[in-house]
């Protein structure tokens, strides 16, 4: 598999922080989170949706994200017995200065995909080699 900076993945996007923002169905004060997140899993629209958050430091690489964050996420989400490619049901809080950015799980793995050019099949492999390693 060819390895991209993200300036090379995302066709006109030079900034992977502001690709993942483009996804957020919300955008907070950060200040506002615990009523923000209590809001979402009070509404009568099923299940309450569990949430993942993702504190993006100033500067962090994608390589950064795309290392530490999205193989723990992964893990996370089959600790909690959801699908582990598919994202449903969560809802990433990625925190950015003063804001967060809550962006559908699906749409947090959905952008990994873009970022790397890569389908699905080929995302489920990772997921796979992902959930195989072992953390201590």
């Amino acid at each position: 598999m060819d390895k991209h900076l993200p300036s090379e993945t995302v066709q006109g996007k030079t900034n992977y922080q502001e690709f993942l923002f483009s996804k957020a169905f919300n955008v907070v004060p950060g200040m506002d989170y615990n009523q923000a997140s209590y809001e979402l899993r009070g509404r009568d629209k099923g299940p309450s949706p569990i949430f993942y958050e993702v504190i993006l430091k100033e500067g962090q690489s994608w390589q950064s994200l795309k290392e530490g964050v999205y193989p723990t996420l992964i893990r996370y989400l089959r600790y909690k017995a959801m699908d582990p490619g598919s994202g449903k049901g969560l809802i990433v809080s990625l925190f950015f200065r003063d804001k967060f950015y809550l962006i559908e799980g699906s749409e947090f793995i959905r952008a990994f995909c873009e970022m790397e050019r890569i389908d699905r099949i080929t995302f489920r492999g990772l997921v796979k080699r992902w959930l195989s390693e072992i953390k201590l």
